[in-house]
C-alpha cells in the first residue's frame, strides 16, 4: 500500500526531493568523481591513437578512413557485470544488453546512496528509465529465444530493475531519444505527486556496442570534426558520442524531510511537450517548442524566470542547435527582467560529450551537485561566445570558471534549471531549488555501530576501504552518527561486518582493524546453534547493565519486573546494577554482598534472555557457573519468576550466613591440584576449571595449606570472597535451599542445560527435586566436564549473558575449542565503556544474522524524530564484475581439493537408518565404457548450466548466479547425462561442485556418502526435538524452503524436515491432493510415530498440508498447529475448488503463463519441461480437490495483503478451521516471501507462532495439572 504524503515542507506541496544519485560517465566512475570533473572543467573523452585502436580489435580499414575521428566518451567497465550479485548465471548475463546490465548496477548504487532498503521501505518504489539503441546480441541457444529477446530488448530496462531490486511501484520504460532520462524524471515526479508511488528511481543509459571506438565525421551532421565538444563557443562544430548512465532516487519533499533523508536538491517543477510540425525537419529543434516547455516548467514550479541563477542547457555545440536553444531561453528569460549576463549558462556535454538517453539526468545530477555545494562549475572548452548566440543581447553568460552560487537578488534560495531536447521533438525541462536547511541538533559524542555488508568478501573489503577513505577526507568526511543510520537503512548482503567507531577521527583506524580480521570476511555469518552462558558470583560491578537497560526495551521490561519482585518480596533494590551512584552504601560493599551479587547476576541473565527471545534467538544449550545455573533453569521455565527470585534470594542469604572461609585459584589442572592436597586436609576442590582449580576451606585450613609446600611452584590467586562455596562448609546453606524448594512448585526444564554437579545434561526428572539443588551447592562445580559437554553439543555461537567474559574465556581455553566458532559478551567487565561494548555485541549478533538486534538499538537511540541523525551520501556496494562474453575455453583438469563430506545427519531418535546404496546405473556404465568419468561429465554439465569455463570443488552454485529453477535444470541434466538421481533439495543444502560429485558418486554406488534420512524426507535444519514438517510445493521438492529452514530457530531444539512428493505421484499427468497427502502420512509416521504433529506448507504445499492434517486426525493423531504460507483452500464445500471463480481464473492464468513462458513461471517453460508438467498437474489437482474441515489450530501467513483484507479472508474461510484460524500479513509477494530479505521476518513470525502454540499448550497443561 502506498503511504499517504507527509505534511508539506515549506518548499511547496508538489516539491520532490533528490535523495540519491549515481552515475558512470566518461572520466567519472561515480558521483564524487563527476563533481571533481565538472569543478575542474576537465574533459573525460577518450582519444586513443591508431595503435591502441588496432590493439582493441577495431577494423584497420575503418580506422584508416579519412573522416574517422578517434574520440569517444567511454565509461569505465561498461561491458563488465557483477552477474552473481543479481543472481544471474554467466550465460544469462552474456545474453543481456550491456546497457541493461550497467543501468541495473547504477540503479542499485543510487538506492544505496539514498540509504533505502526496498524490502523494508514503507510504501511503493517506482522505476522510470530508458536506454539507447541496442547492439547486436550474441546468441546462446541454451537460453531459449524468449530469454535472448528479454535480454536484448530495451523495453525491459525498467521492469528488470523492479524485479531484481524488489520495487513494487510502477515500472515504465521511457523512450524519447536524447530527452529520455529527463522525461523519465518528469514522469517519476508526476507519479510521486499523484501517490502512485512513494519513492522513484529515474534515469537513463547509453552504452555503445562492442568495438565502437570513434566515429565517422559527416559535414553538416551533429558530430564534431576533431573529437571536441565546445558548447556555446566560437569554435563549436558538433558533439562527441559518449556512453553514460545516470540515476536519481526521488521522494516527495515532505516525506524526505520527515524521514531525515539527505536531500541534494529539490525538483520544484517539470514539464514535457513536443515540437509538433513547427520546425524545419523531423530531426531539427524548434525554438517555439523549447520556450513553451520552459514556461510550463517554471509555472509548474511557481518560480519566476528572474529567480533562476543557472540554466544547464541541452548544449550539443552544433552550429544550429545552440543558437536555437539560446533564442528559446531568451524568449522566456529576457522579458522577465533579467539583466544582461545575470543568469549563467552551462552544458555538461563539454565535459563528457553526448550521452544520449542519459543526457538529461546527467544535467540534472550536475545541477543538483552545484546546488548542494553552492557553486557553479565552468563549461569545458569555452573560450569566446559563438556570435550566432547573441549573448550580449540576452540575460545569459557562460560560466568560465568555478564560482560561488549566489541567490538572485531578492531571493532566499538558489534556483537552477535543466533542459533536455530529443530528436523527434520531445522536450523536457526541470526547475530545481536548493534543499531546505536541515537542523542538526547538537549531539554528545557517542560510539556508533557501522553495519557493513557485501555480496562477497572482496566486495565487503572494498566497501570498508572506500568508507575508510571517505573518513580520511577531512573536508568532506561523514558524521559517524549519520553514517551509522545510513548504513543501517541499506540492503543487507550475505557477508557482514559490524564496526564500532567512537568518533570520526578514529573511524579509519577502526575500519582498518576490522578489515584485518580476515576470518570474519571469509564466510557469511550464520547464527547456527546457540549456547547461553551465565557467569558465577564475583563478576558483577556497578552499572553493569546500564547500557542494556537504556537501549534494549525487552531487557529493561524484564529487569523492572525482577527488580519489583526483589524489592517487594526480598527488600532488595537492584538499581545499582543498571544505574551508577544508586548504592545506598559504599559501592564496593554493596557489590561484595553475596545477596546483591546473586540477585543482580540472576536479573541480568534473565533480562538478556528475554531480550534475545524477542529477537528470535533460542538456546540449543545453556551452561551456568554456580548461580548461573539458576538463571539457566529459570529461562528453561522450571519456576515462575517470583518463585525463582525468592529461591535465589534464599540461597544467597543462606550462603552469606555460612561460616567464614576462603577460596583460591590454583593455575594447574584440577586432577593435578587434587593429587597435591595432603591427606586428611580440609581443603576441597570447589571448581574444576579448564587448566585451573578453585580450592575452598575454612580460614584455618587454607592458612595451613598455603603455609606448607603442597602448592610450591604453582601460581595461586586469591578469590575475593569470605566464604567457602561448593564445599562441606555449605551444608547448612544446602539444607536451607532444600527446605525452600520442598514447598515450591517446579516443572521439568523446557530448554536443555548442563548441570554443574555432573558436567552433563541435566536430567529433567532430577532437576525438579530439592536434593539436586542442595547437592549443587555443596558439591564441586565441574566446569571442565561441562564445557566439554557443551563443545560436543553442536553449538557454533556462544553468548555470555552476564558481565565480563569469564565463561567465554574459559570455553575458548578448553580442549576442543574450534576457532571458527563465535563468542559474544553482552555486558562489559568495566562500565566505563559500556555502550561501546554493548554495540560490539549487537554488531556481532547482526553479523550472525540477528537483524532485529540492530533495529532495536537504532530505535532506542533515536526515539524522538528531532534526535534522529539525517542520512548522508556514502560509498555504495562495489560491483566487481567481469565481461561475461568470453566463451568458455576447453576445460583443464581441475585441481583436486581436499574435501570433507558434510552430511546433514538426522536425529537418531526421529529417523530410521538410511537405505542401502543404489546399484550403478546403466547410463554411467555406458559413459564409463566410453572413457568418461563421472567427474568429467559433471564438470561439463556444471559449466554448461552456469556458463562458466572452469570449476573447482569449492565453487558454490548460488555464488555463481544459480537460482532455484537453474538448480532443477542442473539436477535433471545430472540424471539424464550422468545417470545419478540427485535430489535438488539435498544438492541446494550445500550447493558446491564437490558436494555434487559426492552425491552423484554415492547415488551410483561408487562409494559411501551422505543421503537423505528416508526417501521423501529432507532435513532442512537439524534438531533433537519434535519436528516441524513442511510439505513440498507443486514441483514436489523442498527447494523453496531452503532459506526458511536455515533461519528457523525453534524452541526445544526442534528440527525442520520437508516431505517431498514421491517421484511416481503424477504418472501420465494425473495427480490428486488426497493421494499426495496419504503418501506424506505414510512417510511422516516413519519419522515421528506419534503426535502431536506440526505441519506447514507454501502455496500448493499448504493445500496438501491441510489434507495431510485431516488424514492424521482421522487416524486419531493430534495436529497441534497447521502453518500455511500464502496458500489456502476456499470454502466451497461440498463442491471442488474450481467452483471458486477467483481460484479457477488463477489456475487458468498460472497454466497459461507456464505454457507461454511468461511471468514468474517463465523459467519452467525454458529450463525444465518435467517441472512444467508437474506444475500443471498440480494446478489441475487443486482445482479438482474438494476442501474439508480440519480440526486443528491454523495460522495463514498471507503476502500482498493488509490487516483489513487479512481479517476478511479469515472470516471467509473460517468454516474450514473449527479450532481457530489466524491470518497474518507478511512482506514480499507469493514468490519472494521465501527469499531474502523477506524470509528473515517470515522465519521470525513462524517461530513466534510455534512458540505461541507451545505456550498455549503449556497453559492448558498447567490448568489441568
Amino acid at each position: 500500500m502506498p503511504l499517504p504524503p507527509a505534511s508539506p515542507a515549506p518548499a511547496g506541496e508538489n516539491a520532490v526531493a533528490v535523495v540519491g544519485m549515481a552515475c558512470r560517465l566518461p572520466g567519472a566512475p561515480d558521483v564524487r568523481a563527476f563533481r571533481s570533473l565538472i569543478r575542474a572543467g576537465r574533459d573525460g573523452i577518450s582519444r586513443p591513437d591508431r595503435e591502441e585502436l588496432l590493439r582493441r580489435g577495431v577494423d584497420p580499414a575503418y580506422v584508416g578512413r579519412e573522416n574517422f575521428v578517434p574520440a569517444m566518451g567511454v565509461i569505465e567497465g561498461s561491458h563488465r557485470f557483477d552477474w552473481s550479485f543479481f543472481r544471474y548465471s554467466r550465460a544469462e548475463a552474456a545474453a543481456m544488453d550491456p546497457q541493461q546490465r550497467v543501468f541495473l548496477e547504477c540503479a542499485a548504487t543510487a538506492v544505496d546512496d539514498a540509504g533505502v532498503d526496498p524490502t523494508r521501505f514503507r510504501g511503493r518504489i517506482g522505476v522510470y528509465a530508458g536506454a539507447d539503441r541496442s547492439g547486436p546480441g550474441r546468441d546462446d541457444a541454451a537460453l531459449g529465444e524468449l530469454a535472448r529477446y528479454i535480454g536484448r530488448e530495451k523495453d525491459f530496462v525498467a521492469t528488470r530493475v523492479a524485479y531484481k531490486l524488489g520495487l513494487r511501484g510502477p515500472a515504465i520504460t521511457v523512450q524519447t531519444a536524447c530527452s529520455t532520462s529527463l522525461t523519465a524524471v518528469h514522469l517519476a515526479v508526476r507519479a510521486l505527486r499523484g501517490g502512485e508511488c512513494d519513492a522513484a528511481v529515474a534515469g537513463g543509459v547509453t552504452v555503445m556496442p562492442y568495438g565502437e571506438w570513434g566515429y565517422l565525421f559527416e559535414p553538416g551532421g551533429i558530430l564534431a570534426p576533431d573529437g571536441y565538444c565546445r558548447p556555446f563557443d566560437v569554435r563549436s562544430a558538433g558533439t562527441v558520442p559518449s556512453e553514460g548512465v545516470g540515476v536519481v532516487v526521488l521522494k516527495r519533499l515532505a516525506d524526505a524531510v520527515r524521514d531525515g533523508d539527505r536531500i541534494a536538491a529539490v525538483i520544484a517543477g517539470t514539464a514535457v511537450n513536443n515540437d509538433g510540425a513547427d520546425k524545419m525537419a523531423y530531426t531539427a529543434p524548434s525554438a517555439t517548442g523549447q520556450s513553451e516547455v520552459i514556461r510550463d516548467a517554471l509555472a509548474d514550479a511557481g518560480v519566476p524566470a528572474a529567480a533562476v541563477g543557472h540554466v544547464e542547457a541541452h548544449g550539443t555545440a552544433t552550429r544550429l542547435g545552440d543558437p536555437i536553444e539560446v533564442q528559446a531561453l531568451t524568449e522566456v528569460f529576457g522579458p522577465a527582467g533579467q539583466e544582461s549576463g545575470g543568469c549563467l549558462l552551462g552544458a555538461v556535454k563539454g565535459n563528457i560529450g553526448h550521452t544520449g538517453a542519459a543526457a538529461g539526468v546527467t544535467g540534472l545530477i550536475k545541477t543538483a551537485l552545484m546546488l548542494e555545494h553552492r557553486e557553479i562549475a565552468p563549461t569545458a572548452h569555452y573560450t569566446a561566445p559563438n556570435p550566432l548566440l547573441e549573448l550580449d543581447r540576452s540575460p545569459f553568460r557562460v560560466a568560465t570558471g568555478l564560482e560561488p552560487w549566489v541567490p538572485r537578488e531578492g531571493r532566499a534560495e538558489r534556483v537552477g534549471a535543466v533542459s533536455s531536447f530529443g530528436v523527434g521533438g520531445t522536450n523536457a525541462h526541470a526547475v530545481l531549488t536548493e534543499a531546505p536547511a536541515v537542523r542538526r541538533p547538537a549531539r554528545a559524542a557517542r560510539p556508533q555501530l557501522l553495519p557493513l555488508s557485501g555480496h562477497t568478501p572482496a566486495a565487503l573489503a572494498r566497501l570498508d576501504e572506500a568508507l575508510e577513505e571517505r573518513f580520511h577526507d577531512s573536508a568532506d568526511g561523514p558524521d559517524p552518527a549519520e553514517t551509522a543510520r545510513t548504513l543501517a537503512g541499506r540492503r543487507v548482503h550475505r557477508h557482514r561486518q559490524a564496526v564500532v567507531v567512537r568518533d570520526a577521527e578514529h573511524a579509519p583506524e577502526a575500519l582498518r582493524a576490522a578489515r584485518g580480521a580476515a576470518e570474519r570476511l571469509g564466510t557469511p555469518g550464520r547464527l547456527g546453534k546457540v549456547a547461553f552462558l551465565f557467569p558465577g558470583q564475583g563478576v558483577l560491578k556497578e552499572a553493569a547493565g546500564e547500557a542494556a537497560y537504556r537501549l534494549l526495551p525487552e531487557f529493561r521490561a524484564a529487569f523492572e519486573e525482577i527488580r519489583k519482585v526483589a524489592a517487594d518480596d526480598c527488600g532488595v533494590d537492584l538499581g545499582p546494577v543498571v544505574t551508577s551512584g544508586e548504592a545506598h552504601e559504599d559501592t564496593a560493599d554493596w557489590f561484595s554482598d553475596t545477596v546483591h551479587q546473586q540477585l543482580g547476576l540472576f536479573a541480568l541473565g534473565c533480562s538478556f534472555g528475554r531480550q534475545l527471545a524477542a529477537w528470535g534467538v533460542t538456546p540449543h544449550a545453556m551452561l551456568g557457573h554456580s548461580i548461573g545455573e539458576y538463571t539457566a533453569a529459570a529461562l528453561a521455565d522450571m519456576w515462575s519468576l517470583p518463585d525463582a527470585v525468592g529461591l535465589v534470594h534464599a540461597r544467597a542469604r543462606a550462603m552469606r550466613d555460612a561460616a567464614p572461609g576462603r577460596m583460591i585459584v590454583v593455575h594447574a589442572p584440577p586432577d593435578d591440584v587434587g593429587a597435591l592436597l595432603p591427606e586428611g586436609c580440609g581443603v576441597t576442590v570447589a571448581v574444576r576449571g579448564n587448566g585451573s582449580a578453585v580450592l575452598a576451606a575454612d580460614e584455618a585450613e587454607m592458612d595451613l595449606l598455603l603455609a606448607g609446600d603442597a602448592l610450591h611452584g604453582l601460581r595461586v590467586t586469591p578469590v575475593h570472597t569470605r566464604r567457602a562455596f561448593h564445599s562441606p562448609a555449605m551444608n547448612p546453606a544446602a539444607e536451607a535451599v532444600r527446605n525452600h524448594l520442598s514447598s515450591m512448585p517446579a516443572r521439568p526444564p523446557r530448554l536443555p542445560y548442563i548441570t554443574n554437579t555432573t558436567g552433563e545434561w541435566a536430567d529433567p526428572r532430577a532437576a525438579v527435586t530439592p536434593e539436586q539443588w542442595a547437592a549443587h551447592l555443596r558439591e564441586p562445580v565441574r566446569l571442565d566436564t561441562g564445557t566439554a559437554t557443551l563443545l560436543g553439543s553442536g553449538c557454533t555461537t556462544y553468548l555470555e549473558l552476564g558481565p565480563g567474559g569469564s565463561m567465554t574465556g574459559s570455553l575458548r581455553a578448553a580442549p576442543g575449542w574450534d576457532p571458527a566458532h563465535r563468542t559474544v559478551r553482552l555486558a562489559p567487565g568495566r562500565p566505563d565503556d559500556a555502550e561501546a561494548a554493548l554495540l560490539e555485541a549487537i554488531g556481532a549478533l547482526w553479523e550472525l544474522g540477528v537483524d532485529r538486534a540492530l533495529d532495536t538499538v537504532l530505535d532506542a537511540r533515536h526515539e524522538a524524530p528531532g534526535n534522529r541523525p539525517p542520512r548522508c551520501s556514502l560509498p555504495a556496494h562495489p560491483f566487481l564484475g567481469e565481461d561475461p562474453h568470453p566463451q568458455p575455453a576447453p576445460l583443464p583438469a581441475p585441481p583436486r581439493e581436499e574435501r570433507v563430506p558434510a552430511p546433514v545427519p538426522p536425529s537418531p531418535a526421529l529417523v530410521p537408518p538410511s537405505p542401502a546404496v543404489a546399484p550403478v546405473s546403466a547410463a554411467v556404465t555406458s559413459a564409463s565404457a566410453a572413457g568418461r568419468s563421472v567427474r568429467s561429465l559433471l564438470e561439463e554439465v556444471w559449466c554448461q548450466t552456469l556458463g562458466v569455463a572452469t570449476v573447482t570443488d569449492s565453487d558454490d552454485f548460488f555464488d555463481l548466479g544459480g537460482e532455484s529453477l537453474l538448480a532443477l535444470a542442473l539436477t535433471t541434466a545430472v540424471r539424464d547425462r550422468v545417470g545419478a538421481d540427485v535430489s535438488v533439495t539435498d544438492f541446494t543444502l550445500e550447493a558446491t561442485f564437490g558436494r555434487l560429485v559426492e552425491s552423484a558418486e554415492h547415488r551410483l554406488g561408487d562409494r559411501a556418502g551422505p543421503a537423505s534420512p528416508l526417501p521423501g524426507v529432507v532435513t532442512l535444519r537439524e534438531g533433537t526435538g519434535r519436528p516441524f514438517l513442511l510439505v513440498a510445493d507443486a514441483l514436489g521438492n523442498a527447494l523453496p524452503y531452503r532459506a526458511l529452514g536455515a533461519r528457523l530457530a525453534l524452541e526445544g531444539d526442534r528440527p525442520v524436515l520437508a516431505l517431498e512428493a514421491p517421484a511416481h505421484d503424477d504418472r501420465e499427468g494425473r495427480r490428486s491432493i488426497g493421494s499426495l497427502a496419504a503418501a506424506h502420512v505414510q512417510n511422516l509416521l516413519q519419522v515421528q510415530p506419534t503426535g502431536p504433529f506440526t505441519l506447514g506448507g507454501w502455496s500448493f504445499g499448504a493445500v496438501v498440508a491441510h489434507e495431510t492434517a485431516r488424514l492424521l486426525a482421522l487416524r486419531g493423531h493430534e495436529v497441534d498447529l497447521l502453518v500455511s504460507l500464502d496458500g489456502y483452500l476456499p470454502d466451497t464445500r461440498p463442491l471442488p475448488v474450481a467452483a471458486a471463480p477467483d481460484f479457477m481464473l488463477g489456475g487458468i492464468r498460472a497454466g497459461l503463463d507456464t505454457l507461454l513462458g511468461v511471468g514468474p513461471l517463465a523459467g519452467l517453460h525454458r529450463r525444465s519441461p518435467e517441472a512444467r508438467r508437474r506444475f500443471l498437474a498440480g494446478q489441475a489437482a487443486v482445482l479438482a480437490h474438494r476442501p474439508r474441515r480440519v480440526n486443528c489450530p491454523a495460522v495463514l501467513f498471507k503476502a500482498q495483503t493488509d490487516s483489513a483484507a487479512a481479517g476478511r479472508l479469515a472470516r471467509r474461510i473460517a468454516g474450514l478451521y473449527p479450532a481457530g484460524l489466524r491470518v497474518t500479513a507478511v512482506g514480499g509477494d507469493h514468490w519472494s516471501m521465501l527469499r531474502p530479505p523477506y524470509v528473515d521476518d517470515l522465519a521470525a513470525r513462524v517461530g513466534e507462532a510455534l512458540r505461541s502454540d507451545a505456550r498455549s499448550a503449556r497453559h492448558e497443561e498447567r490448568k489441568h495439572s
